[in-house]
């Protein structure tokens, strides 16, 4: 019988380690939770349904965006709905809903997704997934085809090196980490008064074991808190990642 996986929801519990000095989620624990419900919609839907993607294929994601009304706190169960609306030619869409113990929503978000060839690094056409999916056909929480501008006034930096603990499943470095290095570059003060109110960001390229990385931040806005970072590979001067954050 055909079991229907158009949506999928994960619950989730917010343990000690998940949060701030003011026990609230960290954004960078919200990015965890959506993904690993991604993870969890996908792999449930290959065990029901066989396998999608060949051998030779990988996810990547390349966008995201996520508005929180608020952040969870610790102890808090909360609950993640996701679903894959439509894929737009190469990009596979995502939407994300999380939802509070009342079943209130407290934040939204969208992803996209394509599909790398590992022996030649080319992006392809997802249609193995397009066949064998099954879609919830809805708009997009939010569009994410333009980028977060560029940095051109970099205010604080710092320096890091990716190590054993940076490093994920398919041997990159973990998406959230670069999150992770650019609020350690905020100041602590925003960090523990203010709340993440929206954050998007564009992953470009990979970082790998050893890399040696240089983050940047600029502050665009003293009256919404609006910053941008980005990180760059050191060697060669090429960006990986750059992400805006906005602060309430």
């Amino acid at each position: 019988m055909c079991v229907d996986l158009s949506t999928y929801t994960v619950s989730f519990k917010v343990f000690s380690n998940e949060v701030d000095m003011n026990k609230r989620a960290k954004i960078t624990t919200i990015l965890d939770y959506l993904q690993n419900t991604a993870w969890c919609h996908y792999n449930d839907f290959e065990k029901r349904n066989g396998k999608i993607l060949s051998d030779n294929l990988i996810w990547a994601i390349l966008k995201l965006k996520v508005n929180m009304i608020r952040l969870p706190q610790w102890e808090e169960i909360i609950k993640v709905k996701t679903w894959a609306p439509f894929v737009d030619k190469y990009f596979a869409y995502r939407n994300f809903e999380i939802y509070d113990e009342q079943n209130n929503i407290i934040g939204k978000s969208t992803f996209n997704w394509v599909v790398i060839d590992i022996n030649n690094k080319k992006i392809i056409k997802p249609e193995q997934f397009i066949n064998k999916w099954q879609f919830h056909k809805t708009p997009l929480f939010f569009e994410i085809k333009n980028k977060v501008d560029k940095i051109t006034k970099p205010e604080l930096k710092k320096e890091v090196t990716v190590s054993y603990s940076d490093i994920d499943v398919n041997n990159h470095t973990n998406n959230v980490r670069y999150v992770q290095w650019m609020l350690d570059c905020i100041d602590f003060n925003i960090l523990i008064k203010k709340q993440i109110k929206d954050i998007e960001v564009n992953f470009i390229a990979e970082a790998l074991i050893n890399d040696n990385l240089i983050i940047n931040i600029q502050k665009l806005s003293d009256s919404w808190l609006i910053y941008i970072g980005n990180v760059v590979r050191k060697k060669d001067n090429h960006e990986l990642c750059r992400a805006k954050l906005i602060f309430e």
